[in-house]
């Protein structure tokens, strides 16, 4: 089950008001969002590396090669942190101090659990579906050369800690008035129109899938 905010770890010591508890709003940032960082420790260092994610259900899920030096090491199931950050603008305050930024933020703390040959195909499908719903439908099935190839790690949300900023400027008294410009400037993300790889695609209606995806966002 879904846990924001409910361990020791996500518990959020300093400006705790920026904490969110609410499943809705874990689902909602992880579903607008494709990249995660994703850190462990190799050999006693810090390491951490941006992936594609999807989520479905209650559990993350990531894949990569099976040749990729962070899939041998999540093959091991070690545990892993992950963050996942929207920013959604910079809050430009009239002292650098008091300057920040508007965003929406998940921290994961977890074991990664090794996805089996038996599971990876639906899991690889589930993956694929959550960041583009309908696409699996519109394409070919994954061969066994290539599930074979890949690596897909299951991470469950039962450590999570999920913080919001969208305060607005909040500058000392003694620098109001003092001609200097404070505000708020947004940071818009957006999917643009989609580009035909080659000639053949070019010739083709853009599948519903990218057409659902481009309006969402």
């Amino acid at each position: 089950m879904a846990n924001p905010g409910g361990t020791q770890r996500t518990t959020l010591n300093r400006i705790s008001h920026k904490a969110s508890f609410e499943v809705s709003d874990l689902y909602s940032i992880l579903d607008d969002n494709f990249v995660a960082h994703v850190g462990l420790v190799q050999d006693g260092r810090p390491l951490v590396i941006p992936m594609a994610f999807g989520r479905v259900d209650d559990t993350l899920y990531l894949h990569g090669s099976s040749g990729s030096r962070l899939m041998r090491l999540l093959h091991d199931e070690p545990e892993v942190c992950v963050s996942i950050t929207e920013l959604k603008a910079l809050k430009v305050a009239r002292s650098t101090f008091n300057s920040g930024m508007h965003y929406r933020s998940v921290v994961i703390f977890g074991k990664a659990s090794l996805v089996g040959d038996d599971e990876k195909d639906a899991a690889l499908d589930a993956l694929s579906n959550s960041m583009i719903p309908g696409r699996v439908q519109e394409v070919r099935s994954s061969t066994k050369k290539e599930l074979a190839a890949t690596i897909i790690v299951a991470l469950p949300l039962d450590e999570c800690s999920v913080k919001i900023s969208v305060n607005e400027v909040d500058d000392d008294e003694s620098d109001l008035n003092q001609g200097t410009w404070a505000g708020i400037v947004p940071i818009i993300t957006s999917i643009g129109t989609p580009i035909p790889a080659d000639e053949e695609a070019a010739g083709l209606e853009v599948p519903e899938s990218i057409k659902r995806l481009a309006s969402k966002r």
